[in-house]
């Protein structure tokens, strides 16, 4: 690995996990392999060291934590709509450049499509549809491991399940034959399904599975301590 990349990556982790192991890790990363593989898992093991330090370095506060204690407005409702609003960004720009290179000539892109194509326009409707799921059980993971009330991360939970669930992704025609159209998202409940609005009955299904996790942990953690 390039020594400049693996010393970016090692200042990732948190200061005293650099103190007792930053040389070390740095000329093993610059010896072994690199890749965007080994970039990313490095990048995830330090974001995770930063969040729920190992056993050894809670001497050192958490930044972190002290956010999620001192702003958890900011840190479970703020933060996780501008997450969720940089994955649909992304959604959508992929959304949008797949109709300039593949389906230049088409009034919409939700045509059928083959080849290459396919695999492109997954990438963006996996982000979509996932974004608000992942980024639910990445509140509760944060909520459960620094033994956080769950008063926040609900809100958490709310905001981003009415988000993901009112979301639709709107395509106009292109302006000028062959160009590019228009992709944006609108906020909306639209029709109604059952006696109730679809965007609302997908907001409720994105709440349980964003929440599941976290009650099966709490239960988990209830049933340890009657146990023991």
């Amino acid at each position: 690995m390039n020594p400049r990349l693996a010393r970016l990556l090692v200042r990732l982790y948190p200061r005293v996990w650099r103190e007792r192991y930053g040389a070390e890790f740095e000329a093993m990363l610059q010896t072994g392999r690199g890749g965007l593989r080994t970039s990313a898992n490095v990048a995830w093991s330090a974001l995770h060291e930063r969040v729920v330090p190992s056993p050894g370095f809670k001497t050192e506060p958490s930044q972190f934590r002290s956010w999620c204690v001192r702003a958890p407005w900011a840190m479970f409702g703020l933060v996780p709509l501008l997450l969720l609003a940089a994955s649909y960004f992304v959604a959508c720009f992929i959304l949008w450049s797949g109709w300039k290179i593949f389906l230049p000539g088409n009034d919409t892109p939700f045509v059928p499509i083959d080849g290459f194509a396919i695999f492109y326009f997954q990438v963006g409707r996996l982000i979509y549809f996932s974004a608000p799921i992942v980024i639910g059980w990445a509140i509760g993971l944060i909520a459960w491991r620094l033994r956080l009330k769950a008063v926040w991360p609900a809100v958490g939970w709310v905001l981003i399940a009415l988000a993901g669930g009112t979301a639709k992704v709107h395509a106009s025609r292109p302006v000028v034959p062959g160009g590019a159209g228009h992709v944006r998202m609108v906020f909306g409940l639209g029709p109604f399904g059952n006696g109730i609005p679809d965007g609302l009955f997908h907001a409720l299904v994105i709440l349980a599975l964003t929440a599941l996790p976290y009650l099966v942990w709490q239960l988990q953690k209830a049933r340890s301590v009657s146990a023991a």
